[in-house]
């Protein structure tokens, strides 16, 4: 019989608490015994058990690449970065070019995440324009343009930096590599085939025990029933002024 995971996972601690209950409680084994279990068969579950808790488990790491995480790395660092130097570069051109600062800032901001990229992708994307005179809008200026862009790079935005930012840009924006094909581990087929075997054999004499165990509290210590949750009594209706007191009501003021 295929089982699936959640119900082979959850397997080592039914059977645990079915093996102790069983060892606890003479009347159960004396009806598991009665019905044709032997200590040979609580032995095999015993060791089943251990095989299962023995075997190694799957490693619950998600799966990544080193894609991913390069982009998740260049992301992050995009963040930090526009906004101490948005407002670094901003007070600068503010004072010296306030034409180009207008320029370049105008619907700009220090953002977040995927807006960061977004933003600092946009900077850079507007120097580059203001350095080679391509924007059309701004063909009257272009001395000045290419003045501003010399002058942000000798406060640290030079052809490197911003070919570093460039670089960091692409790398969040992708593309990365699709996971790779996987094949299931030994170990991980090795821990299903002993889950398999131990959920058989629990399969067996947990359905034993439904049939000859009949009291409920017997099934509760095998893991077999849950408790009834309590029900809780209703509240008596509040008595009207001037109506005599019930003798509860009555007791309760004593």
């Amino acid at each position: 019989m295929e089982y699936s995971n959640e119900v082979l996972e959850a397997t080592p601690e039914r059977v645990t608490k079915f093996l102790m209950g069983m060892g606890a409680v003479a009347a159960i084994r004396t009806l598991m015994a009665e019905a044709g279990m032997t200590d040979d068969d609580i032995l095999e579950g015993r060791a089943l058990l251990l095989d299962v808790l023995a075997a190694p488990r799957k490693s619950s790491a998600a799966p990544d690449t080193a894609d991913a995480r390069a982009q998740r790395a260049a992301t992050a660092e995009l963040d930090q970065w526009d906004e101490p130097n948005f407002a670094r570069y901003g007070a600068a051109l503010r004072r010296r070019f306030p034409d180009v600062h207008a320029h370049v800032f105008k619907d700009l901001a220090p953002s977040t995440g995927t807006a960061a990229v977004r933003g600092v992708a946009t900077f850079l994307a507007r120097l580059d324009a203001l350095e080679s005179g391509a924007d059309p809008d701004r063909a009257g200026t272009k001395q000045s343009d290419k003045k501003a862009v010399a002058f942000l790079a000798t406060r640290g935005l030079d052809k490197d930096e911003r070919k570093r930012l460039k670089g960091l840009v692409d790398v969040a924006l992708g593309p990365t590599s699709p996971l790779p094909e996987t094949t299931e581990l030994p170990e991980t087929a090795r821990r299903r085939e002993a889950l398999s075997k131990l959920r058989a054999w629990f399969d067996e004499w947990s359905t034993t025990a439904r049939a000859v165990v009949k009291k409920r509290g017997y099934l509760i210590r095998l893991g077999l029933a849950n408790r009834k949750a309590p029900q809780r009594k209703p509240a008596a209706a509040p008595s009207k002024p001037g109506e005599p007191l019930d003798e509860t009501d009555a007791t309760d003021l004593e």
